[in-house]
């Protein structure tokens, strides 16, 4: 490894350091509210700061969303209960602020289950938030698990889970400077967007794995097998200053590992373990 890899990759490993840090914080962030319970019918909307715990099951009819989120400053406790839709329709839970009003510090707690949403969670118009432990669970076609859209930015997700082989993404972040960790995901993980932090996720047994098509991510220590159509971990064209290092990707086809720019561009690959690439710069 040459002095400047290496020190990039350094870098890298300490920005990971101070994203956990941020984690953490607002993982404990307490909210200003006493817990109020919440009851169907859905939509359940949330206007008001505050704690909230979803006291029974939603089961929600076609077009209509589980839960809006429309405040700042909310933490919402799944507490072990589930949010189901009706195929391929609505959102699970979706954070809405608006470009006058955006949203910070929401934070969405499991254990919970979300299920058969057209997206089953996504967030508009906010940032400095997160989600942890919760699963989401579809065998609906064309849906998405955790999608992060381009109006927001500096979203956790931590401990999350996708079981959805029919989705058309498991995560998709269109807004940058993200963190995802230590996520199992059954479907894609795709980056399209830059300064996000990609780390300690699963992301097996479907026809893709992580593709990236932003710059200057981290994409560190994830595990992509057994991907059946495009690749274990995937940079595509344009995306540049990506590091993309000690990742594990085996038997993806039709590479474990494909880097889309002549000499992989600015992009550094370092440390991975796999058995096929594209290119003799991917290490």
């Amino acid at each position: 490894m040459t002095a400047n890899v290496f020190a990039k990759v350094w870098k890298a490993r300490f920005g990971l350091m101070l994203l956990a840090a941020f984690c953490i914080t607002v993982l404990t962030a307490s909210p200003s509210k006493a817990n109020t319970s919440l009851t169907g019918p859905c939509p359940v909307v949330i206007n008001q700061p505050g704690q909230y715990s979803l006291s029974e099951d939603l089961t929600c009819p076609p077009d209509v969303d589980g839960i809006d989120i429309e405040a700042s400053n909310v933490t919402l406790l799944l507490a072990g209960r589930t949010i189901a839709g009706t195929c391929g329709t609505g959102i699970g839970i979706h954070v809405l602020g608006t470009s006058t009003v955006p949203l910070t510090t929401v934070g969405i707690l499991g254990p919970g289950r979300i299920r058969d949403f057209s997206s089953n969670f996504l967030a508009d118009y906010s940032a400095d938030s997160f989600v942890n432990k919760v699963k989401v669970e579809s065998q609906c076609p064309n849906n998405v698990g955790f999608l992060i859209n381009t109006t927001s930015s500096h979203w956790a997700l931590i401990r999350d889970v996708v079981r959805a082989p029919g989705t058309s993404y498991g995560l998709l972040l269109f807004g940058p400077n993200n963190v995802v960790a230590l996520c199992n995901i059954d479907d894609t993980i795709s980056v399209d967007t830059n300064n996000n932090v990609i780390v300690d996720n699963i992301a097996n047994d479907n026809l893709g794995g992580i593709f990236v098509e932003g710059s200057n991510n981290q994409i560190y220590a994830n595990t992509t097998n057994n991907n059946s159509n495009y690749d274990g971990i995937l940079v595509s064209a344009g995306a540049l200053g990506n590091i993309v290092s000690e990742n594990k990707a085996f038997n993806n086809l039709p590479y474990d590992m494909e880097d889309d720019n002549p000499d992989c561009g600015t992009n550094i690959w370092e440390g991975n373990k796999f058995n096929a690439a594209n290119l003799t710069c991917i290490h």
